[in-house]
């Protein structure tokens, strides 16, 4: 159950990813004016990406959480 909820979340990060691309290219065509707003979405997606992707990783290697004791 481990290794299939990891790669459910490696293939829901790439697609994402993948969403987020084609969204900031849509963003950067009709909202010239904005540079701010694009610029914020950008680095708080590629964060949750990585965060995602860290946590797909952990789960296909069998990582143990820390312990907060």
């Amino acid at each position: 159950m481990q290794i299939a909820s990891g790669i459910s979340v490696l293939f829901t990060t790439l697609a994402f990813g993948h969403i987020m691309v084609h969204d900031t290219q849509h963003m950067m065509s009709h909202h010239e004016d904005n540079h701010f707003f694009i610029v914020a979405h950008t680095i708080i997606a590629i964060a949750l990406g990585v965060l995602s992707l860290a946590g797909g990783f952990c789960l296909l290697t069998n990582r143990p959480r820390q312990n907060s004791n």
